[in-house]
């Protein structure tokens, strides 16, 4: 498939990118800022700001897919991630681009979850010290339920640079507690290539 990656120079764009062209895909990678890629025969960098639809659309054009890893990092705005699937789902929908995957945190809850003790701790700490990170995270989601994509968010409780472990994904948890981003990468690839969840938010579980 041919998979236009947002924020792919970041630390889970990167293992998305890593994960993708091992699996067979042709990646269009929108960075800001250093190109820190290895040349590959089916990667193509596009530079591209998030937020700006006009980067957006020579990100996407001719993708089948679109996957987004932005996050918050230090000095982003508290609505990064509401103002840049804003700008997707403008741009997906001019060029009836329909698949979209992403991620964002447990603190995104749903009806029924499994909330683990130390789910419910750090999410509790994270309301205290970023609220702004966490409505966020909520507010992005309503942008994708009230649009025509088919769109699937993965929830992760917190990522690490840890090695791979299994996992499997599951829409109610409970949430594995510490997730690498190589392991969310490869549930990324997997959503895609089984076109699975979608229209649905499962989390990285045991």
């Amino acid at each position: 498939m041919n998979i236009a990656v947002i924020a792919a120079n970041g630390r889970l764009g990167r293992a998305f990118v890593k994960e993708a062209l091992a699996a067979g895909h042709s990646v269009r990678a929108g960075v800001r800022g250093r190109n820190n890629f290895t040349p590959h025969p089916q990667l193509e960098i596009v530079m591209c700001d998030a937020t700006q639809p006009n980067d957006l659309k020579l990100l996407f054009q001719g993708q089948e897919v679109v996957v987004s890893a932005i996050g918050h990092v230090k000095g982003s705005a508290p609505d990064v991630q509401t103002r840049a699937t804003q700008a997707a789902v403008m741009i997906m929908e001019e060029l009836h681009i329909k698949r979209y995957v992403d991620v964002t945190g447990t603190g995104v809850r749903l009806e029924g979850d499994k909330v683990t003790m130390i789910d419910r701790i750090l999410n509790a700490a994270i309301e205290i010290i970023d609220p702004a990170r966490v409505k966020d995270g909520r507010d992005h989601q309503q942008v994708l339920q009230a649009s025509s994509l088919d769109w699937t968010t993965i929830r992760v409780l917190k990522l690490q640079n840890v090695s791979r472990k299994p996992f499997v994904l599951t829409l109610h948890g409970p949430t594995k507690s510490y997730v690498g981003r190589g392991d969310v990468a490869k549930a990324m690839v997997q959503v895609i290539e089984e076109g699975s969840f979608v229209g649905e938010m499962p989390m990285m579980s045991r």
